[in-house]
């Protein structure tokens, strides 16, 4: 309990949420805040202690014409026989699918032929299951009722509920499905057949369902199937990482040995990797020289084109004004300017170049008019000079020195070709002369181009062909990066739906053990008093549960006290027996809604002994509980009456076009009197059928009473049941069978006309003769009579 309180709130958060639903669980593992749950509209209450009032069925499996099974709303034990074939279980079907919607049978066995073959083939139209609950002590009666119409599909039709004083209404489902889950009150053959003979996991879940634990059962499924969801997410990678590892260091591309390096590390950079992966670092290894060499861009032709036209032009500038009389203004130009800077500094002077003329005030305002003129026409001179200066420096510019990536890259491309051409295109940025420069630069240019684009193509075919071997590379590299992120993100998720499942794996246990103890306790009762004469021992019953895949019910059985598997040594009557006393418990838990529980066919495979002890359980059973039970084996009824138990038996009766006939049979005998009372009365008979009829009554009427009477003494003085329906097989003949009854000593048989003659009278001996020579030709006397001496001679046998 101490580590319960440990639970952390985002596991609490998730426990909460898986109890809610898939939805809800979901939501929160998305992120999304949790909101309390809805108040949900308030359901009417199914209330306690209901009964089952009766069956109704119509064009539905064996049964055509409408009929009803009428049932005794409270305590008690109820057994519907009928040979099979005869609509009994029909009946048990019927009250099963009514009121849950389906049927443990078709659901396990569903095919085709089930499928079409549902309804009853002579009523082929409308069809209808109904039944009839009670509450003690409660309101009226309410009826379920499943209807098709013809063409109806078995799942469609409608389904309605209506209680005594109201209209039909839509049959709530959910209202009912939880009780209907927890403490389901069929238990058909098919179920206790398979219980403990099929999947440990279906026994398992078949317990299980009686402890109300589904929804928390539900919430852990919900958390292990995320847990496992997660734990492979998050162990993805981890699995992968060296596969991929390995594949990425036997390539010799560095971006390969670059992500192999970073998978080697403890914690790789994911950052690292996605680069990789995308391209985005391109590793080691000369893929980065390749990659530059085709982002190289030496000066475009355009680039040239518009050096070459200022060059042109300065070109054209300096011829148009370069003259030799501009030539002597410029050199003039420069002299005067020198004389008028001197004159200026030293005053009036002689020429210093001729010596005769003055320099004074007079040549000074004459000569500084004529310097202004000749500066301005030298001015033009010059500044074509310097514009040519300018276009050709850019010229020269253009024409850088061969780039050192031509070295770098000399190992993976040929690049004797464009160092060449390069180096000659950069001699062109030593020219002084620029009409030398103007006639170089083009046609250089478009060998460094040429030879450069021929270097870049090389470069491109290298980098594909290493791409076309990285890539694959790359999409793995990628898809494992993908994986590692979802799993670092989905880390810590884990983690808290790892926690939130052991926590409500834990309380799940502590609740199963709770609420199995009184079952199991239940079930070992029911087993003492089923088992009669079996040398096995049933103990404690536990549930397992390690994971979905591994459920069973862990059964604590000794053979002769000795420790055993259950399933090794048991019969199929056993088997039964133990399944019996597995399911019985749930129609006793003071919970259930439901007072009625409904068995269909349990007596199959039991031996006489553990029929016995069944008659006796399920009328115990039904001393606080309504216990209906079908059954084709006489057996079970023979039991009840016998052991003197309460019940009320009904007997199916299947006649032509499927009309079935209920009918209350609380003893055999009187049975069969009454049908041979109903043949002699029966119009349409020939007479001939009608006396041989009435003789096969009588006759087994008498064989009947007969067997009763030898089972009672026997049984009573101890002698098991096995023995004793041992003895019964030998006695092949009616007198055979009456001399059991009357001496307790088949050999006995050659005095037994003597004794009756003697102990009641010729009539008795009368009675025997025509009931054994009336079945094998026919019998020509008072039918009437024949039937009155039969009653006679069968009360006499069960009163001796």
């Amino acid at each position: 309990m101490a580590r319960d309180r440990e639970l952390t709130p985002r596991a609490a958060e998730l426990v909460i949420a898986a109890c809610r639903g898939e939805a809800a669980l979901n939501r929160v593992l998305d992120g999304v805040v949790a909101e309390d749950a809805p108040e949900a509209h308030p359901r009417r209450s199914l209330g306690a202690g209901i009964y089952l009032a009766g069956v109704r069925v119509r064009g539905f499996r064996g049964i055509g014409q409408e009929v009803d099974l009428p049932l005794v709303s409270g305590p008690g034990l109820t057994v519907v026989t009928g040979r099979n074939g005869s609509g009994k279980s029909s009946f048990a079907e019927a009250a099963e699918f009514a009121l849950t919607g389906n049927n443990t049978r078709w659901t396990k066995s569903l095919n085709e032929v089930w499928r079409q073959g549902w309804r009853n083939l002579h009523s082929p139209e409308d069809a209808s299951v109904a039944i009839t609950l009670v509450r003690a002590g409660g309101e009226g009666a309410t009826t379920i009722r499943r209807a098709w119409a013809d063409g109806d599909d078995f799942t469609g039709g409608t389904w309605t509920e209506q209680t005594d004083g109201r209209e039909p209404e839509p049959f709530d489902q959910a209202r009912w499905r939880s009780a209907l889950e927890t403490y389901r009150p069929f238990l058909p053959y098919s179920e206790l057949g398979k219980s403990l003979e099929g999947k440990p996991s279906e026994l398992h879940d078949a317990v299980h369902s009686l402890l109300g634990l589904e929804a928390i059962t539900d919430a852990q499924n919900r958390l292990a199937e995320h847990r496992k969801r997660l734990a492979d997410v998050v162990a993805r990678p981890h699995d992968r990482r060296a596969k991929v590892r390995e594949e990425l260091a036997a390539s010799p591309d560095g971006r390969a040995q670059r992500a192999a390096e970073l998978l080697g590390q403890d914690h790789p950079d994911l950052d690292a990797l996605a680069d990789l992966a995308l391209g985005t670092d391109v590793g080691a290894g000369g893929m980065p020289l390749l990659l530059r060499v085709t982002e190289l861009a030496p000066p475009s032709a355009a680039d040239v084109a518009r050096c070459l036209e200022e060059l042109d032009a300065a070109l054209a500038g300096v011829a148009a004004v370069a003259t030799d009389g501009a030539q002597m203004c410029l050199r003039t130009s420069e002299v005067l300017r020198v004389a008028l800077e001197l004159h200026e500094a030293k005053g009036n002077k002689s020429c210093p170049v001729c010596g005769i003329g003055v320099l004074d005030q007079r040549w000074f305002t004459a000569t500084t008019k004529r310097a202004e003129t000749l500066a301005a026409a030298a001015a033009v001179l010059h500044d074509a000079g310097t514009r040519l200066d300018t276009a050709t420096a850019a010229a020269r510019s253009l024409c850088t020195p061969v780039p050192e990536l031509f070295k770098e890259v000399d190992g993976l491309l040929h690049t004797e070709a464009v160092r060449a051409a390069w180096a000659v295109w950069a001699e062109c940025s030593t020219y002084e002369d620029p009409v030398k420069l103007r006639t170089d630069l083009p046609e250089r240019h478009a060998a460094v181009l040429a030879a450069v684009d021929a270097l870049k193509t090389a470069a491109r075919e290298q980098i594909d062909k290493r791409d076309l071997v990285w890539r694959p590379m790359a999409l793995a590299l990628f898809e494992w990066h993908s994986q590692a992120e979802r799993a670092l993100a989905d880390q810590q998720v884990l983690a808290d739906v790892t926690e939130a499942e052991n926590w409500i794996r834990r309380t799940a246990a502590r609740l199963r053990s709770e609420r199995i103890a009184p079952f199991a306790k239940e079930s070992q009762r029911i087993w003492q008093r089923l088992r009669q004469q079996s040398n096995i021992d049933l103990g404690t019953v536990h549930l397992e549960s390690t994971g979905h895949d591994n459920r069973r019910v862990e059964l604590d059985v000794s053979v002769d006290g000795k420790p055993n598997s259950a399933l090794a040594v048991m019969s199929q009557g056993e088997l039964h027996a133990m399944a019996l006393a597995l399911f019985l418990p749930r129609a006793v838990v003071d919970e259930s809604p439901f007072r009625f529980v409904v068995i269909d066919d349990p007596v199959q495979a039991m031996d006489p002994a553990k029929v016995d002890g069944l008659a006796q359980v399920l009328a115990d059973v039904g001393l606080t509980r309504q216990v209906v039970v079908f059954t084709h084996d006489d057996r079970l009824t023979e039991a009840v009456r016998r052991l003197r138990l309460p019940a009320t038996v009904w007997e199916v009766c299947r006649e032509e076009g499927s009309a079935v006939r209920v009918r209350r049979c609380d003893d055999p005998v009187d049975r069969y009197l009454s049908d041979a009372r109903a043949m002699r009365t029966t119009e349409d008979l020939p007479e001939e059928a009608r006396a041989e009829l009435v003789a096969s009554c009588c006759r087994a009427a008498l064989e009947t009473a007969g067997d009763m009477r030898f089972r009672q003494v026997r049984l009573a003085r101890g002698q098991p049941h096995a023995e004793v329906e041992q003895v019964l097989e030998q006695a092949l003949t009616t007198r055979q069978r009456l001399a059991l009854a009357v001496f307790d000593d088949p050999a006995e048989n050659r005095n037994l006309l003597s004794y009756l003659t003697n102990t009641l009278g010729a009539w008795a001996v009368g009675v025997l003769n025509a009931c054994r020579e009336g079945t094998v030709s026919s019998y020509d006397g008072d039918l009437l009579a024949l039937i009155r001496d039969t009653e006679r001679l069968t009360n006499w046998l069960r009163e001796e």
